[in-house]
C-alpha cells in the first residue's frame, strides 16, 4: 500500500486527473478542490463493515470508521483502491471496543478516531460500563496524537459515543447516546470538558444523540428520544441545547432509528442529511444557514431490512448513503463477519430533486 503521507504530498497533483476507472467524471472541479466523482461503488475488502465515513478534501481520501474489527479504512475513490487499514494495538479485533465516528478536521488535516465501549451499543444502554477513547492520528506523520480515556471524565455514568465534530479553533466534540451527552476536547487534547451532559436522574437505556454536524461555530445533533433536531453554540463554555422547529413538522427517526448527520459541503450549511437506519435519509434545509429554524424537505428512501443507513458522506461533488450490514454472523473466534463487498448509493439526484422542488 502507498503511504499516506505521499498521498497527501501527491493530493495537487490527484486534483488534476481527468478520467479514473471507477469514477464518472463530470467537466466542472468539485468542492474542495477534489475532482468530481459520482456513481454508485463497491469497496472490495474482506470485513471492513464501514460505520461512518469522511472524505478529506485535502487529500481526497475517504476515511471510514470500520465497526467490528475496530479500525479504520483509508480509500481512494478515484483508483478505487483501500490505501490503508489504520490498526491500534488493544483495540483493533477486541471485541470490546468499536470504532464508528471518524471525523476529519478541515483546517488542520487531522483525523479523530471515536472508540467505544461495544457493550454499550450491544445492550442498548443497559452496560455503558466499558472505556470509550477519543484518539487524534497525523495523517502526514502517521502517529497518533493522543489516546484519551473519556470514562475518566464521565465516570461512567453515560456513555455510547460515536461521532465527532470540530470547531473553527480545531477544539473536538464527541457525542455520547446513553443518554446525550458532548465532550468538548482542547485542540492540544490536554483537557476534556463535559460540555453538554444529561440531569439527574440518569437513565443510559434512552438513546439520545446520535449524530453531529458543524458550520462554523453552530453545532447540530440529532436527538433521537425527543424526535427534535437541537442546535448548539461552539462559543459557549457549555452547550445548551435549542429545538429547531421544523415546518412541515417532523419527528427525526419516526420513519426508522436515526443515526450519523451530515451538512454536505455542496450547499454551504444550508442542507442537513440525516440517516435513518431502517427507512433511508431525511433532508432539511436551512435558506440562511442560521439554523434556527428548518425545513423537512421529504426522505432518500431505503427498503433493505438487512443492511442500515448509518450516514452520509458527500465524495467530490456527490452524495452517498454509508450502508453497515448487521445481519452477518462473525466468523469464530473473531470479532466481524466475513462480508467482502460493501457498497455505497450515490443519492445526489434525490437529494438534489428534494431542494430543487
Amino acid at each position: 500500500m502507498q503511504s499516506i503521507s505521499a498521498l497527501l504530498l501527491a493530493a495537487a497533483a490527484l486534483r488534476g486527473i481527468s478520467a479514473f476507472p471507477q469514477a464518472e467524471v463530470a467537466s466542472s472541479i468539485s468542492y474542495g478542490g477534489c475532482p468530481p466523482f459520482h456513481g454508485n461503488f463497491t469497496i472490495h475488502q474482506y470485513q471492513l463493515y464501514p460505520e461512518n465515513a469522511y472524505f478529506d478534501t485535502q487529500s481526497c481520501l475517504l476515511y471510514m470508521g470500520c465497526l467490528w474489527n475496530a479500525t479504520v479504512g483509508i480509500y481512494n475513490p478515484y483508483t478505487a483502491k483501500i490505501v490503508d487499514i489504520l490498526e491500534f494495538p488493544g483495540t483493533t479485533r477486541n471485541p470490546l471496543f468499536h470504532i464508528g465516528g471518524v471525523g476529519v478536521d478541515q483546517q488542520s488535516g487531522l483525523v479523530s478516531i471515536v472508540v467505544d465501549a461495544s457493550d454499550a451499543f450491544d445492550t442498548g444502554g443497559q452496560d455503558i460500563s466499558g472505556t470509550n477513547y477519543i484518539m487524534q492520528w497525523n495523517p502526514y506523520t502517521q502517529e497518533l496524537l493522543y489516546k484519551i480515556n473519556l470514562t475518566e471524565t464521565t465516570h461512567g455514568l453515560y456513555g455510547g459515543y460515536q461521532d465527532v465534530e470540530q470547531d473553527p479553533e480545531g477544539n473536538v466534540y464527541v457525542v455520547g447516546t446513553y443518554p446525550s451527552s458532548i465532550l468538548k476536547v482542547s485542540k492540544d487534547g490536554k483537557t476534556v470538558t463535559p460540555w453538554f451532559v444529561p440531569t439527574p436522574p440518569i437513565v443510559t437505556t434512552t438513546a439520545g444523540l446520535a449524530g453531529l454536524a458543524a458550520q462554523d461555530y453552530i453545532l447540530l445533533g440529532n436527538d433521537c428520544a425527543s424526535g427534535n433536531l437541537w442546535r448548539f453554540d461552539m462559543c459557549s463554555s457549555t452547550g445548551i441545547p435549542v429545538t429547531v422547529p421544523i415546518t412541515p413538522p417532523y419527528k427525526i427517526g419516526s420513519k426508522g432509528v436515526c443515526d450519523g448527520i451530515r451538512l454536505p459541503l455542496k450547499y454551504s450549511g444550508t442542507v442537513l442529511l440525516v440517516a435513518e437506519d431502517l427507512s433511508g435519509v431525511s433532508v432539511f434545509r436551512s435558506k440562511d444557514a442560521s439554523w434556527e429554524s428548518a425545513e423537512y424537505l421529504g426522505l432518500v428512501p431505503w427498503n433493505d431490512p438487512s443492511i442500515f443507513v448509518t450516514a452520509t458522506v458527500q465524495i467530490g461533488n456527490s452524495l452517498y448513503m454509508v450502508l453497515e450490514p448487521f445481519g452477518d454472523a462473525i466468523v469464530p473466534g473473531q470479532t466481524s463477519g466475513n462480508r467482502t463487498d460493501f457498497p455505497f448509493f450515490d443519492i445526489t439526484k434525490q437529494v438534489e430533486a428534494l431542494v430543487t422542488a
